[in-house]
């Protein structure tokens, strides 16, 4: 054996009959197919397209079936339909093409002939089928829907059979997408509670019964969520929650980001390993906030109407009673199974029969219910430097982390000043450094303010690209946005009104923005001299792992498992929060006795200790969390309208964008609004050109897909047609 090729990564390898060829597949630099020789004699480009080669008979045709894009990986989304390749009737993967071999690059390409399908037969089995799974997931809870959707059924049934193309077709399913009912009802009344698990949801309900306050109920919301949802976050966790009440003038943030322990910092060898990267375990873990920012929040803002160990009851009730585990919590543990059972605590918690809960079984965690009866009973203390703080440094330590029990004991959460913006006459306040998402919603919206009376993003090609167009325009993250105790936060190239202008110089109503176009500090693209910041620009703040920006190609890297939640009164009261423990299950590992599991973020630090957001001692790490709130109007005379918090890794970005606008440009309600499809830009690995791609749900008009494909906007859908799949979200709008 030896190798013949090696500055590129080669796939799918093909034999020519002759055996003097071999046609491969590259993912990696110049994408493509190619044919090289035996000795490596000569490697000739054969086409651009990324697909799996096969050589015809004689050696003289090579054909070309279309490759998939990247595997999205698991996100949170609940596992409801089974293979989703057997189920997609209109993906856009599947082609097939033949070329001459060999040839000049991509000459005389010829599509190949298929037999003529059964038009009828092909409708009727399409409709039919996404019918019924729309029913199934989404109508068939509630009878007043699931007769509206069955009505439906019979108007477009005859237009769906009629359609002489699969493009008539899917623009016939996507014609009663439109008109479909919500997929659930929205609840109104003087106070709201939105949360991801109807357990939380009357938690906090219940404390606003009792005469509670909108923080109490939240950190009610919190506890129980950490329960009923503890693959998403709990007290190993961390995040940052939005509060206003109505005496303040502007919102405050209450910080709560985990800390790498002092002795965690890049110069400890002894945690490194796979060269720096740890799939799972306990020495992932850093320093938890989720129970220090609940009881600062409590402390500063929350109403003495209930009492501490009040607001934990439910909570407690929970985890002693048990709760249904739902199709989120099955779904994680059966795609991570194989890094839960590696550690005895979570294998006894989740696995105690060997085999993983199912959606509907009950699931009791006794130990949890002790540990938070010890917090009810004494608040944060116990767990930061008393009982649980001891149990927790020993297990850990014990296992190879760098925690100390003076780490536990010096973890405080922070009151910071939230970012802070406007768009189109709304005040908009969201997350503040170390997490990056309030500043990329602000850099978002103002560069998408340039562009005038935006419209639905899902019926109109203009609006869409405009916000395609403003995400790339964002700038990097890198060498600006870190711990503000360690590092001087930048983020004028974000918030400046001048910079955005300066951006949106690079915006073409024609075509769209290649990587090529924005580079550097400088953009080609603007006006020559101006000084703008770019979305490449900068060095590095985080690790390949970390939630800013992990790739979707990283063997190492699991999605960011988050959960969110706002509540909100009529009086103006109002909190977003998210929490999270990193990625779906965070660590995957529960310290015998104490029943939670914890984050995984001591990876998630830049490698350079030079850098923004390098892991040095008591460092606490980035994220992409978001939690806003929105006011209408400026100054004392402006209210509040929306408090939106989304879950997701980078569809928090994705979730929050699409709210905002849906909410503020197209006057949707909240469940409307959290109904809209998303969109995701990503850039992936095996792109040769480093061109951006879309990840899209189901839900846009096929007409704008088309028009916008005419610019260069690639799109890869990810959700069955129908299927809302990425971006969790909690919103609470607020009326006159």
């Amino acid at each position: 054996d030896r190798v013949i090729v090696q500055d590129r990564d080669a796939e799918h390898p093909a034999w020519s009959p002759s055996g003097d060829r071999i046609a491969f597949a590259t993912r990696n630099g110049r994408a493509g197919v190619w044919i090289t020789t035996p000795d490596a004699g000569y490697v000739n480009f054969v086409s651009a397209q990324r697909a799996e080669p096969a050589w015809s008979p004689d050696g003289r045709t090579l054909a070309l079936a279309e490759l998939p894009g990247p595997d999205i990986g698991y996100n949170g989304d609940p596992d409801r339909v089974g293979d989703r390749d057997t189920q997609d009737d209109f993906g856009t993967t599947g082609r097939l093409w033949f070329v001459d071999a060999p040839s000049a690059p991509d000459a005389s390409p010829s599509a190949s002939s298929l037999p003529s399908v059964d038009r009828h037969l092909r409708n009727a089995t399409a409709f039919a089928a996404f019918w019924k799974r729309m029913d199934t997931l989404y109508f068939r809870q509630s009878a007043p829907r699931h007769e509206r959707w069955n009505a439906m059924r019979t108007s477009y049934e005859s237009r769906a059979l009629a359609a002489g193309s699969d493009g008539l077709l899917e623009q016939v399913l996507h014609d009663m997408l439109r008109e479909r009912p919500p997929l659930r009802d929205a609840a109104t009344g003087h106070a709201a509670v939105s949360s991801a698990h109807p357990v939380a949801t009357a938690a906090g309900l219940e404390m606003l019964r009792k005469g509670a306050n909108v923080v109490v109920s939240a950190v009610g919301v919190s506890f129980a969520l950490g329960v009923v949802e503890p693959d998403a976050s709990g007290l190993g966790g961390y995040g940052q929650m939005l509060v206003r009440m109505r005496h303040m003038d502007r919102p405050v943030l209450i910080e709560f980001m985990s800390r790498a322990p002092e002795e965690a910092s890049l110069a400890n060898g002894a945690l490194m390993r796979r060269g720096g990267k740890t799939l799972d375990g306990p020495i992932l873990v850093n320093v938890p906030g989720t129970l220090a920012g609940m009881e600062l929040a409590w402390k500063r803002y929350g109403s003495r109407k209930v009492t501490w160990a009040e607001i934990v009851a439910p909570a407690v009730r929970a985890a002693e009673q048990g709760f249904i585990v739902s199709e989120g919590l099955a779904t994680t543990l059966t795609t991570e199974r194989e890094h839960f059972l590696k550690h005895p605590g979570a294998r006894a918690l989740f696995f105690p029969s060997g085999e993983p809960f199912h959606a509907g079984d009950t699931l009791r965690n006794p130990d949890l219910a002790r540990t938070l009866r010890t917090i009810a009973d004494s608040g944060a203390t116990p767990f930061y430097s008393g009982s649980i703080a001891k149990r927790i440094v020993a297990d850990l330590r014990g296992q190879g982390n760098a925690m100390r029990a003076a780490d536990m004991a010096r973890y405080y959460a922070a009151e910071r000043e939230p970012v802070s913006s406007t768009y189109r006459g709304y005040t908009l306040y969201s997350s503040a450094p170390p997490a990056s998402g309030g500043a990329t919603l602000m850099s978002q919206l103002g560069s998408l303010e340039q562009q005038a009376a935006p419209r639905s993003y899902t019926e109109d090609a203009a609006t869409l690209h405009a916000m395609i167009e403003a995400w790339k325009l964002v700038p990097s993250i890198r060498g600006r946005v870190a711990d503000p105790g360690l590092w001087p936060v930048q983020l004028d190239a974000f918030l400046s009104k001048d910079s955005a202008r300066a951006r949106w110089r690079c915006f073409s109503a024609q075509r769209a923005l290649t990587p090529s176009d924005i580079r550097g500090d400088t953009l080609p693209c603007a006006k020559q001299g101006t000084r703008v910041s770019s979305a490449s620009g900068g060095k590095g703040s985080e690790s390949e792992c970390s939630d800013h920006e992990a790739s979707a190609q990283d063997q190492f890297c699991h999605k960011t498992g988050t959960t969110a939640f706002a509540v909100a009164d009529a009086d103006g009261n109002i909190v977003s929060a998210t929490q999270t423990l990193g990625t779906w299950g965070g660590n995957f590992y529960v310290t015998p006795g104490l029943g939670f599991l914890y984050n995984d973020k001591l990876d998630s630090y830049a490698s350079d200790p030079d850098e923004y957001g390098a892991r040095l001692p008591n460092a606490r790490h980035g994220s992409t969390l978001a939690p806003t709130i929105v006011f209408h109007g400026d100054g004392v005379a402006r209210r509040p309208v929306l408090a939106v918090a989304a879950a997701g890794n980078s569809w928090i970005t994705s979730a929050v964008y699409s709210v905002v606008t849906g909410v503020l440009d197209q006057h949707l309600d909240a469940q409307r609004a959290i109904e809209l499809p998303r969109f995701l830009l990503e850039r992936p690995s095996g792109d040769a050109k480093g061109n951006y791609a879309i990840q899209i749900e189901d839900g846009f008009s096929p007409d704008v897909l088309r028009d916008l494909g005419t610019l260069g906007q690639a799109f890869q859908r990810i959700s069955l047609p129908g299927e809302l799949r990425m971006g969790y979200a909690a919103v609470v709008t607020v009326g006159d």
